[in-house]
């Protein structure tokens, strides 16, 4: 799936310099429809969507009440990492989920940010070249707004920007939890989910049983429906991705969160190259 036979899902919306919301929910449709069909095993195991080599990607969580020792570094760090570090920075004007779905909850105008050499190959009608403050900027107005970064590399935006695949394009996407594509990974098998997508390593997530009053806001903003009620109390399963937008939404401030590893930036960033070029 590489531009020479396959054009990006953006690629149509040239024709009217900039995609309009209802062509952008008919490709985000489609993608549904094929996130069912990954069920299918012989499909799972061949799609390059989801093999592990091809997408490895790592929730940032953006939460004010992480708790951490002082020499624990402060998550976002794994990102100012690669902006500091990659060779091109492009921003995308709109997120296309977002502006699909006309999202009423967050702004539109925080779309990805894509680094790498290949970044330089998305449609420029659409995108921007920033520089590394510019960059900073943009992952700071994301942060405000209550987006969690979600960085590594994702095979299905080589597909979504039209850009062949040569493990040199980087995302960084700032996915809300009503609208953006990062839902359908709750339709992937457990194994699967297990092996692309990834907490912070020495993140710890849990509920305060007596805190918790039993409302259900944490399940329903999960993503992958890792939080349910038992017995009128919030359980967070392993399927958990370490996202905390549950801590986000909790009104009795039940959830808790903590990162231990003084060393997370760094194993994450191995992981995130060992699949990405920025060499």
């Amino acid at each position: 799936m590489n531009r020479k036979w396959l054009p990006g899902l953006l690629d149509a919306g040239r024709l009217y310099q900039k995609p309009k919301p209802w062509m952008m929910r008919m490709g985000l449709d489609g993608l549904k429809g094929l996130f069912h069909v990954f069920n299918l095993p012989v499909i799972r195991r061949f799609h390059p969507w989801m093999q592990e080599s091809n997408t490895n990607m790592y929730w940032i969580p953006v939460n004010q009440e992480l708790e951490r020792e002082p020499d624990v570094p402060l998550p976002y760090e794994v990102v100012e990492h690669f902006i500091e570090k990659s060779s091109t920075r492009v921003v995308m004007d709109f997120c296309g989920c977002r502006a699909a779905h006309k999202c009423e909850r967050f702004p539109a105008d925080i779309g990805c940010l894509m680094m790498g050499d290949d970044a330089v190959k998305i449609p420029p009608e659409f995108s921007r070249m920033v520089d590394k403050e510019e960059a900073r900027a943009h992952l700071q107005k994301a942060v405000d707004a209550g987006l969690p970064p979600f960085i590594g590399k994702a095979r299905i935006d080589n597909f979504i920007f039209g850009v062949p695949d040569n493990s040199r394009l980087l995302t960084v996407c700032f996915c809300c939890d009503c609208c953006c594509v990062t839902d359908l990974l709750k339709h992937i098998p457990h194994e699967e989910r297990q092996a692309i997508v990834h907490p912070l390593e020495g993140l710890e997530i849990h509920v305060d049983q007596e805190a918790c009053i039993g409302c259900g806001k944490c399940a329903e903003h999960c993503f992958i429906e890792a939080v349910s009620l038992d017995s009128g109390k919030a359980f967070i399963s392993e399927e958990c991705r370490g996202c905390c937008r549950c801590v986000s939404v909790c009104p009795a401030n039940a959830i808790k969160i903590r990162l231990n590893n003084p060393d997370f930036v760094r194993q994450a960033v191995k992981s995130i190259e060992s699949s990405v070029r920025m060499d």
